[in-house]
């Protein structure tokens, strides 16, 4: 056999080797499935916020080139916290790794095979909802808003006062919303208050205006503390055993509603939203209050593409920090919380849309005195196209929407 005739038997024997086996091509049973379940279908499923069902093969086979190019934008998946800041508690879900998305592209290339049935896997998808709920409360009734108040135009704050009908101390080791109308549901607010710190008429129908009062109908501060809070693309809130907030039996549960009209709701819309608890009559180790940090004397320049404040804050006790969720509105662009020796939550792009509770793998300690500081950087520039007031106008705190806030909400306990 010549030279030249087992170089032609050598290509040729290659060639066929990389067009029969299957050794080496991604599949979506082996490969694909298992990054889209970690990293998409918390928002992309049959009840998330996100556009399609990605667990349906024959869905993400349409969108892929679509995902690929979302990805490369840097709109997906949506901006989180940096792990590298201070990791949490499913962290390895909201960032994708770029091997990820390489693999993504080369199964594109390759026509997007399926794989073989039998390595279809099950998948746990828990992240969407409460799934040990053991206490529901709504509105009795669909709330409509009217959005008629000269001074905040477009923007509603109503509270209703929840009836939780339990005769002893209960414990919340989780909760979530159920958000009935999410096109117009800026922002939940949930808090806890002795029957003198709700004004009367708060009831589970019509509730009250509290813009002014925030969750604390009636003003008295004293005698109400929030519980929770949530935003577009928040996770359920789950403590360890060994942690979770208290509830006595003659404090109502208030829940404050923010309403916001854009240019896609009907003046009829309603809704009936509400929340749900995993609660228990076991005390735990510790209990849990959430505290809320926050800026309020701040304005941001029209124009300014990355206008910074930072405030610092000092610890009177010992606590332990189990989680922060930190809150700005559409102009936000970053956040930072620190201590002189650590970073606690930190990201350099927030996103308005996924807003999370992000929770510690373990509690973090601070002693009595600690020093910490709070900052957030927004962008005010024309540029930027989530502006609800275009061309950019100053801006400074305020509930509404088209205003904006600096806050990190922590939940704490004081340190055994």
């Amino acid at each position: 056999m010549t030279l030249s005739s087992i170089l032609t038997l050598f290509v040729a024997c290659n060639t066929n080797k990389g067009q029969d086996s299957t050794t080496d091509e991604l599949t979506w049973t082996n490969d694909i499935q298992p990054i889209v379940e970690q990293h998409c279908v918390r928002c992309h499923q049959d009840d998330g916020q996100g556009t399609g069902d990605f667990t349906n093969f024959e869905t993400v086979q349409a969108m892929a080139p679509l995902m690929l190019g979302s990805i490369d934008s840097g709109r997906m998946p949506p901006a989180a916290a940096d792990p590298e800041c201070h990791d949490y508690q499913d962290s390895d879900k909201f960032i994708l790794p770029v091997a990820s998305r390489d693999m993504l592209e080369e199964w594109i290339d390759n026509e997007m095979p399926f794989g073989k049935e039998e390595d279809i896997q099950e998948y746990s998808r828990a992240l969407s909802k409460l799934e040990n709920a053991n206490l529901t409360l709504t509105l009795s009734e669909p709330y409509t808003p009217t959005f008629s108040d000269p001074d905040n135009p477009k923007n509603e704050y109503r509270c209703f006062a929840l009836e939780h009908n339990q005769t002893e101390p209960f414990y919340i080791r989780a909760l979530h919303p159920i958000i009935d109308n999410a096109a117009m549901v800026h922002h939940v607010v949930l808090a806890k208050a002795n029957d003198n710190a709700v004004l009367e008429g708060s009831d589970n129908v019509d509730g009250v205006d509290c813009i002014d009062d925030g969750a604390f109908v009636g003003g008295n501060y004293q005698d109400a503390a929030m519980l929770a809070g949530w935003a577009p693309g928040m996770s359920p809130v789950e403590f360890p055993e060994n942690a979770g907030l208290i509830v006595q039996p003659d404090e109502k549960i208030v829940i404050q509603m923010h309403y916001y009209q854009s240019e896609s709701t009907s003046d009829t819309a309603s809704d009936q939203s509400g929340y749900t608890f995993e609660i228990t009559d076991e005390a735990p180790e510790n209990v849990v209050t959430m505290f809320p940090l926050g800026v309020q004397n701040f304005t941001i320049p029209a124009g300014d593409e990355s206008y910074t404040i930072t405030d610092e804050f000092q610890l009177p006790v010992s606590i332990n920090i189990w989680g922060v969720f930190p809150h700005m509105h559409v102009l936000g662009k970053a956040y930072e919380v620190t201590t002189e020796d650590e970073c606690l939550i930190a990201s350099d792009n927030y996103d308005f849309d996924n807003q999370l509770t992000y929770m510690y793998k373990e509690p973090v300690r601070l002693e009595a005195n600690t020093k910490f500081s709070l900052s957030c950087t927004w962008n005010n520039g024309a540029d930027n196209p989530d502006l609800i007031l275009n061309p950019p106008q100053d801006i400074g705190y305020g509930e509404r929407t088209d205003e904006e806030m600096c806050y990190a909400f922590t939940l704490a306990s004081i340190a055994q």
